[in-house]
């Protein structure tokens, strides 16, 4: 990112995320008045906003892909760590569709009886023992997920006492993933229900988790971990009511790369409807806050089936994260975690000691710096071509959040503030790109990038 600086009115600097740019230039034509930019400050809500009541992004990953991470050692390479640590140490769950496919260490004995037994993924015997390292240097809360398909309660009970066993700050349990679509034989389902499909199917759910919950003596449960929530929109409220949730947790995905991966495109990811989609399943936390327990979507990144490389590995996927998590606390969820399966949409790859971070990684590691337990957030109306989002930390510390959803740089005043911390995130640069600005006379006049996302704060705060 380059920043250009000169009391409004100096030559613009060069491309980047955001600049200083001198009166009279904003816009394509030069000979046109442009309307005046919007002026803001940087200071805390007046009213109440989205109060932030646990670390606003997590992760959800598959248990082979924690398995390999874990490495071979009895404790996981230093890299994982100081990476968890760099994240803001999120809460992990392991969860996703190999929690129905997995079985605990030494379960499975001699020929396979069966295509699902032969497909099934046994945990590596020193699993457990190499997370609770992992957890005691980086003290992260554990959701751990059962299989609910094999339906086999020793299996559960094993995996409980595995979690137990790992778990340093906080532990529960989901089960089953995604049963709205056991009975699917295939996609192209998805959209043609059958009457009375959605009870019939809720009921042999609840029926299964019931039996599956006796292993957990009580420990907390989070779910149903529904793939198309609005497949049992009408039957929630009881699965929420059976399960005893402590959290109702959903699974979002703005863009699908199961059947059509052409469809997963920049200006896709880019589009408002992919940065609005949590806004879809208001009626999800409606449910929970009348159950009385906070709602998550609790698996969620850029595309479903692994994502596209191309897309889901750009510095589009960060802009898009920032715009979905904001989107998703506002619509009243309390946190949203992403998906790791080791495919193009992880936000990073750990080969042995090296790690390697994609742009998504960024985001998260800012959303959690921006957004402590403890702060709100709310709309600010009225920034003329941008949304902006005013945070406010326990603190009492202000900042603002201003995105350019449009093709166009907008441009915008900040006032009251002599010097500022901006941090940026574009469609064409990975990583968090940030500097320092100073103003004069009280005022610094910024352009916002196209697609692109800029969080203020007064420097040194």
């Amino acid at each position: 990112m380059a920043v250009a600086l000169s009391c409004l009115g100096a030559g613009p600097g060069p491309a980047g995320a955001v600049g200083v740019t001198p009166p009279g230039k904003i816009g394509a034509h030069a000979h046109a008045k442009p309307k005046p930019p919007s002026e803001v400050t940087l200071a805390p809500a007046a009213g109440a906003g989205a109060a932030v009541t646990m670390a606003p992004v997590g992760l959800s990953l598959e248990y082979p892909v924690m398995a390999t991470d874990l490495g071979s050692g009895p404790c996981p390479p230093a890299a994982l760590v100081a990476e968890l640590q760099r994240l803001g140490d999120p809460p992990l769950a392991l969860a996703g569709a190999s929690q129905d496919q997995t079985a605990p260490s030494g379960a499975l004995s001699g020929p396979p009886g069966s295509w699902e037994t032969a497909t099934l993924y046994s945990l590596p015997s020193g699993f457990w023992s190499q997370l609770h390292c992992l957890l005691s240097a980086t003290g992260e809360p554990l959701t751990v997920g059962l299989n609910l398909k094999s339906g086999q309660l020793s299996w559960a009970e094993q995996m409980v006492a595995g979690a137990q066993s790992a778990a340093t700050s906080g532990l529960d349990f989901s089960l089953g993933n995604e049963p709205d679509l056991y009975n699917l034989p295939n996609y192209t389902s998805l959209d043609k229900p059958q009457p009375g499909e959605e009870t019939l199917d809720v009921s042999t759910y609840l029926q299964l988790a019931a039996y599956i919950q006796q292993a957990l003596a009580g420990a907390p449960v989070i779910g149903p971990e529904l793939a198309r929530p609005a497949q049992w929109q009408h039957e929630l409220p009881r699965v929420i009511e059976a399960l005893h949730d402590h959290v109702v947790g959903v699974h979002a995905y703005p863009l699908s790369a199961c059947a059509t991966p052409r469809a997963v495109t920049l200006g896709g990811l880019l589009s408002a409807q992919a940065a609005d989609a949590p806004q879809k399943l208001a009626w999800v936390v409606a449910d929970a806050d009348r159950a009385g327990v906070p709602a998550i979507i609790s698996e969620a990144n850029s595309a479903s089936c692994g994502g596209e490389a191309g897309v889901s590995d750009s510095p589009a996927a960060a802009v898009w994260a920032v715009r979905f998590v904001l989107a998703a606390l506002k619509t009243g969820f309390h946190e949203v975690r992403f998906h790791f399966s080791g495919n193009p949409y992880d936000p990073f790859v750990l080969h042995g000691e090296q790690l390697l971070t994609r742009p998504l990684e960024s985001a998260i590691a800012a959303l959690n710096r921006w957004l402590p337990i403890g702060s709100s957030l709310s709309s600010l109306a009225g920034v003329r071509g941008l949304l902006a989002t005013r945070l406010t930390t326990p603190a009492g510390a202000a900042m603002l959040i201003l995105d350019n959803e449009s093709t166009q740089p907008r441009a915008v005043v900040l006032r009251g503030t002599p010097s500022v911390r901006l941090e940026s995130l574009g469609p064409s640069q990975s990583g968090l790109q940030g500097t320092e600005l100073s103003a004069t006379r009280g005022r610094l006049k910024l352009e916002v990038a196209a697609n692109s996302v800029v969080a203020l704060s007064a420097a040194g705060s």
